[in-house]
């Protein structure tokens, strides 16, 4: 079994630790962390597949693209509109609201193709047809919930976003090294590639700005930090399940968030 490995506690380095990192810095320890966490979750080394008879498969990838059907839409549309209100106070940032309002155009695309997918493998594609489940529902709050527009953005562009990428088989890690890329059939893969992975991106981007602008002292830093940490242990719960339906155990330690 292989040792479990400890991501950096960044939210428990003091006040000074945290303000010697400039706006730009700060992003970049958010968003290593993230890919940090993604690299050892999906590293195919920590899983072990089963085998699915072939109409359980389908029912399974029905599920599967009816969740991230239902993240994209709810996770990516409602949380960057929150975002573009927050800011609309301050004129400087319409070139932040305009790439949001892509964001949400992106997203909804992206619930769209994850819907025709549900269909394609004997689902329904209307949202209101999917029974969401407790966690998807929790990342839904841990997204949303929030009067800050970095807050969001810890949550969503900085963490949510650049997980997601590992999940669709894709990011630094190699085809051979990542367990969704050799479950997930090839011909979805090839959509979700063109379709929705090429998108994030410029969605992670606009995050940036976002944080840079508005990550403040070291009190509301600490606070993103707690904030990205929970994410990540609900990130555990959601994506546990999502390699489930795909035929993999884990079989490695978690991640010490």
């Amino acid at each position: 079994m292989t040792v479990a490995v400890e991501l950096p506690k960044l939210q428990k380095l003091s006040d000074q630790e945290l303000m010697a990192w400039t706006p730009k810095e700060f992003v970049e320890k958010i968003i290593g962390k993230s890919e940090m966490f993604a690299e050892i979750f999906f590293h195919k080394e920590h899983w072990e597949t089963f085998e699915l008879d072939e109409q359980t498969r389908k029912d399974n990838l029905v599920e599967f693209c009816a969740r991230l059907a239902w993240r994209e839409f709810y996770n990516g549309v409602h949380p960057p509109s929150k975002q573009i209100v927050m800011l609309e106070k301050n004129p400087e940032d319409i070139g932040i609201r305009i790439r949001l309002a892509q964001q949400i155009i992106d997203e909804v695309q992206h619930q769209r193709t994850w819907g025709r997918w549900c269909k394609h493998y004997g689902g329904s594609p209307r949202l209101q047809d999917y029974d969401v489940s407790p966690e998807v529902i929790k990342q839904f709050q841990l997204t949303n919930d929030y009067d800050d527009p970095a807050e969001i953005a810890v949550n969503l562009q900085l963490t949510g976003e650049p997980i997601l990428v590992y999940l669709f088989g894709f990011g630094t890690l190699k085809p051979d090294e990542s367990i969704t890329y050799s479950l997930l059939p090839t011909e979805l893969l090839k959509d979700i590639e063109k379709s929705v992975v090429a998108d994030e991106p410029r969605h992670i981007a606009v995050g940036k700005e976002i944080m840079k602008k508005y990550c403040g002292d070291a009190k509301k830093r600490r606070n993103i930090l707690e904030l990205q940490c929970t994410r990540l242990e609900n990130t555990i719960k959601i994506m546990m399940k999502d390699l489930e339906l795909l035929g993999a155990k884990r079989v490695g330690q978690l991640p010490i968030i």
